[in-house]
């Protein structure tokens, strides 16, 4: 029985061990994915600033006044830095990598060519993977996106140097039992920054270790020998971001199973004592006595299929129930990490909105639904009106307060079944199932109006509120797949935008007079 009971433990704490290596590598993994995006949604909204794009245009084509255009340029990259301490500097250069204007004296240097000639520049932007830049004389990173021309033509590309140390911060030992060690990999395996420090030449050394094979997302947590670092226990998790590459978690085997010894102790002494408590009671006591054990046992197995669910019964005040009750609190803490793991993967931290991954996945398994049941599926796609104006004007947190507003208003506005997403930027987007044209542009109307009403105390008017353009369409008239009735919708965001914003426009009645009267 001691020999079983000890094989029972030291399977329990081999698989919490590869539970904890997983959950942390999945936590951080999104962690270091959001930082990569974050950098990306910053270039993309700053790259489409109307100085920047006026700026370029007069430094390349050698129109106007030359030199307020650059005085212009530098003025708006200095304003955009001083409000987010994350980057070290901000350059805009023209398509060809000379530097147009910059926050501090910078220079394009060689290794990065390839990033202009990447097609994500122009759409959702571009990161580099580490680099040791011989200009700084240390490691660097840059995020870019193009600047087009009136005609979509790529004229230049604004171009962020991150703090690194932000993410050396987010790259630093997990809390925990055991501590996982943290690696940033690039696609080939080679580190680019361990446990929050970047090497003198990133992406030089290679780890290695075995990378899952696409298109599973994560390799299994295995314990084998790895150079300089001996015995060790470690996982690989493929990163989604723009930078690509792998994060990898190691432990060391002895500091993983440093509680075996221990457990195995008090394993021998509950053993012994079940042992004499065998001879001296009866059968039935031992049956008794085994039994917690094999409901460890059942509820471990559970667990490592992914249940989450495991609540053991506890009966006395002994070891092994000591023992149940820790499996019972880890079990509810995988439970609660696991649901606000999937909480915050699909929630906008601002709006409390479902986020734009989340709509992609609900669009298609609305339309699935609607094809299946015969049924209308309408999306309303909305945009705050001048809210870059309103931003320049008030600042981006007056602009989180006013984004906020409009997202509460939709929510209010929308039935139980209908479902609000932030899309992007200031873009919003509400699917209704079972809902037609006819029947989705009232309520687009009511969400139009209600944006528009302004609070009555009299302190309201020291602010202005923001409007909302509308776009409506319907699966499946306006289109049969996702990105047919996404861009349907868009046109008729367009259309409301064109003809004097504060409206509702129907796709397919682009042309059609003004139904809300605008601002």
């Amino acid at each position: 029985m001691g020999s079983y009971l000890l094989d029972r433990n030291e399977e329990i704490l081999a698989e919490k061990v590869r539970e904890t290596v997983a959950n942390h590598l999945f936590r951080k993994s999104g962690q270091i994915d959001d930082w990569m995006w974050q950098r990306t949604r910053e270039v993309t909204r700053w790259s489409a600033s109307f100085v920047v794009f006026e700026g370029v245009e007069a430094l390349t084509r050698g129109t106007g006044d030359v030199e307020r255009a650059r005085r212009d340029l530098n003025e708006y990259l200095a304003s955009v830095l001083g409000h987010y301490q994350t980057y070290e500097s901000l350059f805009v250069t023209d398509a060809q990598g000379r530097i147009l204007a910059s926050t501090r004296d910078e220079r394009w240097e060689g290794w990065a060519h390839r990033l202009l000639a990447r097609p994500e520049a122009a759409k959702a932007g571009v990161v580099s993977p580490l680099h040791r830049s011989p200009f700084l004389g240390r490691p660097t990173l840059l995020a870019l996106h193009s600047i087009q021309d009136r005609n979509d033509r790529n004229v230049g590309f604004l171009v962020e140097r991150p703090d690194l140390r932000e993410l050396q911060l987010l790259l630093n030992p997990a809390v925990g039992d055991p501590t996982p060690e943290f690696w940033l990999l690039d696609a080939e395996g080679r580190v680019l920054l361990r446990t929050g420090q970047v090497p003198a030449n990133p992406g030089t050394e290679e780890l290695p270790v075995v990378k899952p094979v696409p298109p599973e997302e994560a390799g299994p947590i295995v314990e084998a020998s790895l150079p300089s670092l001996g015995r060790v226990v470690y996982g690989v998790r493929r990163l989604a971001g723009p930078s690509g590459g792998y994060l990898a978690a190691t432990v060391p085997a002895r500091a993983a199973y440093r509680s075996l010894d221990e457990a195995r102790l008090r394993l021998l002494i509950v053993g012994l004592s079940a042992l004499v408590i065998v001879l001296l009671i009866s059968f039935f006591a031992a049956r008794n006595l085994l039994r917690p054990i094999l409901l460890l046992s059942e509820g471990a197995r559970r667990l490592s299929r992914g249940e989450t669910d495991v609540s053991l019964p506890v009966a006395g005040s002994d070891e092994l129930a000591d023992l149940t009750r820790t499996f019972n609190d880890m079990s509810a803490r995988m439970r609660e990490a696991r649901e606000r793991l999937e909480s915050l993967a699909i929630t906008d931290e601002l709006t409390q909105l479902y986020n734009r991954r989340h709509f992609q996945d609900t669009l298609e398994k609305e339309m699935r639904r609607s094809t299946r049941e015969d049924r209308p599926l309408s999306m309303l796609l909305l945009d705050l009106d001048h809210f870059k104006q309103f931003n320049d004007r008030w600042g981006h947190t007056e602009g989180d307060v006013e984004l906020t507003r409009v997202a509460t208003i939709v929510m209010k506005n929308i039935r139980g079944t209908d479902t609000a997403f932030r899309y992007g930027g200031e873009e919003l987007a509400v699917l209704l199932p079972s809902c037609s044209k006819k029947q989705a542009h009232p309520v687009a109307e009511k969400i139009r109006a209600a944006v528009n009403v302004r609070p009555t105390r009299a302190a309201a008017t020291e602010k202005p509120f923001t409007t909302v353009s509308i776009g409506v369409a319907t699966f499946p008239e306006d289109g049969q797949g996702g990105r047919a009735l996404v861009d349907a919708a868009d046109a008729a965001l367009y259309a409301a935008k064109a003809q004097g914003r504060d409206r509702v426009v129907l796709a397919g009645d682009e042309a059609a007079p003004a139904r809300a009267t605008g601002r």
